[in-house]
């Protein structure tokens, strides 16, 4: 006993329940929850529980929980899988049923660390992760916007800029059935030097990474809308922000 105490010691996780099968299962729906990349720890458990083995009654998520950082390497969202496998009556080779959990990590590029083998929390329940509205820019902000840009005077207040925004740019939506919930509506920014105009439309939490971002700007009479890459808006680098859309130059895509 003292050898095996030893043994669990060294590696952990030795003497938690589970099997080959069951370190597979685990290890597929990481896999298949990996990308897209998620912002939430309930974002990748509804994930989980949308794949093949989440949707049977052999696989649960029993915890989900979110540590926001700063540091871009840190795992920000951590999941316990619960995998189960009824064993076989074979004559030759008879197996009996497992249960077994998991430890899984995730951050805002995807899968982290995990699946390993954990002891099941005492008493632990299925979680049903509540609905996640969707938080992004849409795609019809983007003309939306250059229209908006476009049709500005030529001297205008922030008042003017912001009622022309009001007016003309698409409302989430009240009811999305992918999400069984409304829309969240992007946050919006707006900066004004002299007669130009910077626009901003952000979605998306800071502290994982997921930020989706529309820039736009109306600079000496001409107007320009884009959005910045993925890697642009990570953590240190460009903030989404009416300023930024001002400081356009050096940050657009090449054309």
């Amino acid at each position: 006993m003292a050898g095996l105490s030893v043994l669990c010691a060294a590696a952990l996780v030795a003497c938690a329940a589970g099997d080959t099968e069951t370190d597979r299962d685990a290890k597929q729906v990481a896999r298949e929850i990996d990308s897209p990349p998620q912002t939430s720890a309930a974002a990748y458990a509804r994930k989980a529980l949308e794949t093949d083995l989440g949707r049977s009654p052999d696989f649960a998520v029993v915890e989900m929980r979110d540590t926001p950082s700063d540091d871009p390497e840190a795992t920000t969202v951590h999941l316990v899988f619960r995998v189960h496998h009824d064993g076989s009556q074979d004559e030759w080779f008879p197996r009996k049923p497992v249960t077994a959990c998991y430890n899984v990590g995730f951050n805002f590029r995807g899968w982290v660390s995990g699946p390993s083998r954990r002891d099941c929390p005492a008493g632990a329940t299925p979680v049903n992760p509540p609905p996640i509205p969707r938080w992004e820019v849409p795609e019809g902000f983007d003309p939306a916007l250059q229209t908006v840009l476009t049709g500005l005077p030529a001297a205008v207040t922030e008042n003017d800029v912001l009622a022309a925004l009001a007016r003309s740019m698409p409302a989430p939506r009240p009811f999305n059935p992918d999400t069984q919930t409304a829309d969240r509506a992007p946050l919006q920014d707006v900066a004004l030097r002299g007669a130009d105009v910077g626009v901003a439309y952000r979605a998306g939490d800071r502290s994982t990474g997921g930020i989706d971002c529309l820039l736009g700007s109306r600079v000496n009479g001409t107007t320009l809308v884009w959005r910045p890459s993925w890697a642009q808006v990570q953590p240190g680098e460009l903030t989404c922000t009416g300023e930024t859309a001002l400081d356009r130059q050096g940050t657009t895509p090449p054309h």
